[in-house]
């Protein structure tokens, strides 16, 4: 799901508009039988990944899909294969993180899928390609056991809970889910923590706790104590971190139905400042109802408990994407259809097996159909969704060929209704309305097909926010969050409690979700709406982030600063991280942005495991491209950046001067401590422009030999124009990558919207 601070936001917008409509009974192109109950303790074996296959020379003419036939499959949609697809997922790694971002059971819910693929003859005969991707996210936590025994009268048994995953951001903290403290130590070293239980039901009995009565115990902490739904941020953080310093030998949260949203990602404990290391787990009361403990009150059986707890922290930690492209009768068009794979660390069935599923039972419904698409269909399974929307960011970032020709991107997600009611159907598209446009076109083109398929589309949101997978796409291609969902579907996210019986009811409406699916892959080519409300691209823009692990500090974020440029008529592409660039990249080229260099080990982690830095063969090209009157535009960073936010500090941020110092510029290592600097001068950049904004404490004063000067604070430059050669080359610096509109759902007030536009016009009139 996405996150939750975002998610927030998109709800309030949702409760309003669902506030003033109502909500028409669901009616599916066609019924299927109710399913069986899964069994809960079948565990899969998942098939092997395969590897990238050939298209080979087909035999007979195949029928392209039209608009009558895509009605017809519609009814091959199964709600057992669906319920089947979701069960194997949901028992994938259980009770060690399920399919937690960036860990061993993420890499094997990709292999299920991947090897789920493989068995589709008709889809393997077209030319199923494969791509498996693989990347670096900032932390992970592996968790490698989790285990809880209670002793009541003299027997002990096994009750099954799960821990607690680690901090997203901040190593520091992340640490105190790590069971031995140590980072990137793969050895299996558990805690293993024995004590009488301590009952504790409120924050009260915490903060009245002794620590003579505390220590050496074995904590059960009532969730509600702690539950952000309920208590003011921070609380959980507090409480903790007393228990921890009271000298607890263990914690134990215990959750019922109904509460423990976060139970399992760790967001509720990431302000604790203990310094000493606990086992931490998490359990359900109904879980221990086979061990005669059914309320509270029976929790006081338990005469001792022992916690077995073995995790590790990872920086830098590794995740990967799944692609699947079935070729269609159209090559130089595609849609994408995506959804994300990992969970934060539940079961994960509705967050987001679910729409995992959905993409697999499309895949099915084309195989079992035996027809010829008619453009590419891109299916992509994203990880590492759930501590930063990495995997969609990663395939963005790395597809852009792909995207030059896609049509539209349909990204599939849950979705939390309020007030509680009906399932509901939702669609976010994000509108250029700040450019004068308001269309949604792909939105109101899917929401027709949905009323001629006889699917409720309740509501079609223009969301300025990246409230999922589609963000990434927001500047490179026509998009929209597909989702459902209610209160009580929705409050099951990121809890114990998101598992595939809570899912039983929602048959239908699954079905609906993926003849949605199968509609915008196969009616979108046929239809060929008019999706784009952009120019048709007539000039290039290229961002270079080959020494930009970051993905928070890419093209991705800078959803603004690329819509600019494509709405001055620019074709924006990316040289991803890691691949080096070309003399052939820069061909017609009018603009060039240098992304900063950084990486994911950090300076404060004690890892030198890799660095970055521009290398001669760089430099030099670049040059060239100035000389020869090039636009280039250097940007730079003072810390790692996380959805707009300062974290640690950027330990490469001097490696970009070796690509300024032959213009006659440098960055120093002088932070701006304020967030606006003014504008001086009259300059087409400046235009309509009083203050250039920044992120505070993230930009870095430039040194100019030359030039002019478009924004300073007394001593310290924020902008730069520097002429190089003959030609009309020009060097563009700026102090702070933020000032590009780097994503951010917190600040309203950091906009460099016109900024924006007077640099995306000045690229073009050139």
């Amino acid at each position: 799901m996405s996150l939750k601070h975002l998610n927030a936001v998109v709800l309030l917008v949702a409760s309003l508009i669902i506030s003033g409509c109502s909500t028409p009974e669901p009616t599916p192109p066609s019924a299927t039988a109710t399913p069986t109950p899964p069994s809960a303790t079948a565990t899969p074996s998942p098939p092997a990944a395969t590897a990238t296959s050939t298209r080979p020379t087909l035999p007979d003419p195949l029928p392209t899909a039209t608009t009558e036939k895509t009605l017809d499959l519609h009814r091959l949609i199964s709600q057992d294969q669906l319920f089947n697809y979701i069960e194997d997922m949901t028992t994938l790694q259980e009770y060690s993180g399920w399919r937690n971002s960036a860990t061993e059971g993420e890499a094997e819910a990709l292999d299920y899928v991947a090897g789920t693929l493989e068995q589709f003859a008709h889809l393997q005969s077209l030319g199923l390609d494969l791509e498996r991707q693989s990347f670096n996210v900032y932390l992970a936590t592996e968790i490698w056991e989790s285990r809880l025994f209670l002793t009541i009268d003299g027997q002990e048994s096994e009750a099954p809970t799960n821990a607690i995953s680690g901090h997203r951001k901040l190593i520091s903290q992340a640490l105190h889910f790590d069971s031995d403290g140590a980072l990137n130590d793969t050895d299996r070293n558990p805690l293993d923590a024995t004590g009488v239980v301590l009952l504790l039901r409120s924050a009260k009995n915490v903060r009245e706790l002794a620590q003579d009565d505390a220590q050496g115990k074995v904590v059960f902490l009532d969730f509600a104590a702690i539950d952000p739904a309920t208590k003011e941020p921070g609380v959980a953080g507090e409480l903790i971190t007393a228990l921890i310093d009271m000298d607890v030998a263990g914690l134990v949260l215990v959750t019922e139905s109904g509460q423990a949203k976060g139970a399992g990602d760790g967001t509720i404990l990431e302000e604790i400042t203990a310094t000493e290391v606990i086992p931490m787990l998490y359990v359900r009361l109904e879980d221990l109802a086979s061990l005669g403990i059914e309320s509270w009150d029976s929790l006081a059986q338990i005469e001792t408990a022992r916690l077995v707890w073995d995790t590790d922290v990872f920086s830098p930690g590794h995740s990967g994407n799944l692609v699947a492209r079935i070729p269609g009768a159209d090559s130089s068009q595609a849609v994408i259809l995506g959804a994300h794979i990992d969970s934060a660390n539940s079961p994960g069935a509705g967050d987001n097996a679910l729409n995992a599923a959905a993409l697999l039972e499309v895949a099915r419904v084309l195989n079992e159909a035996t027809i010829l698409p008619p453009a590419d269909i891109y299916l992509a399974w994203f990880g590492s969704h759930e501590i930063g929307f990495y995997g969609s960011q990663h395939f963005v970032n790395t597809h852009q060929e792909l995207l030059d020709r896609t049509l539209a991107a349909f990204v599939m997600d849950g979705f939390t209704a309020d007030p509680p009611g009906p399932t509901i159907f939702a669609m976010q598209e994000s509108s250029h309305v700040r450019f004068g446009d308001g269309r949604l076109p792909f939105a109101d083109y899917l929401a027709e097909k949905a009323q001629l398929y006889q699917i409720p589309m309740e509501m079609v949101i223009d969301s300025p926010l990246f409230a999922s997978d589609e963000g990434p796409f927001y500047g490179f291609v026509p998009h929209v969050r597909f989702a459902f969902g209610s209160n009580r579907i929705g409050m099951a996210f990121h809890s114990p409690y998101d598992t595939l019986e809570g899912l039983q009811d929602q048959g239908e409406v699954m079905e609906q979700s993926v003849s949605m699916a199968l509609v915008a892959a196969l009616d979108t080519p046929q239809d060929a709406p008019d999706l784009r409300v952009t120019p048709e691209p007539k000039r290039r823009a290229l961002i270079v982030a080959t020494h930009t692990e970051v993905v928070h500090m890419t093209p991705t974020l800078l959803a603004n600063f690329v819509r600019a440029l494509a709405w001055e008529g620019f074709d924006v592409d990316v040289i991803p991280y890691g691949q080096e660039i070309s003399s052939e990249d820069l061909l017609d080229t009018a603009l060039v942005v240098i992304l900063p260099p950084i990486d994911y080990p950090t300076a404060d982690s004690d890892l030198a495991l890799y660095d970055e830095e521009f290398h001669t063969e760089e430099i030099d090209l670049l040059l060239s491209y100035v000389d020869q009157g090039g636009f280039l535009m250097l940007t730079n960073s003072a810390n790692r950046l996380f959805f707009g936010l300062v974290s640690d500090p950027n330990e490469d941020w001097e490696k970009i001067n070796a690509l300024a110092a032959p213009f006659g510029a440098s960055y120093e290592n002088d932070p701006f401590k304020i967030t606006a600097v003014p504008v001086i001068g009259d300059h087409p950049l400046t235009e309509n422009l009083n203050q250039l904004r920044l992120i505070g404490y993230n930009g870095l004063s430039i040194t100019l030999q030359g030039g002019e000067i478009l924004a300073q604070l007394q001593e310290q430059v924020a902008l730069g124009l520097v002429d190089y050669g003959t030609t009309g080359g020009q060097l563009l610096i700026l102090s702070d990558l933020g000032s590009l509109d780097v994503y951010d759902f917190r600040e309203d007030d950091r906009d460099n919207f016109t900024f924006l536009s007077n640099l995306a016009r000045y690229a073009g009139d050139r």
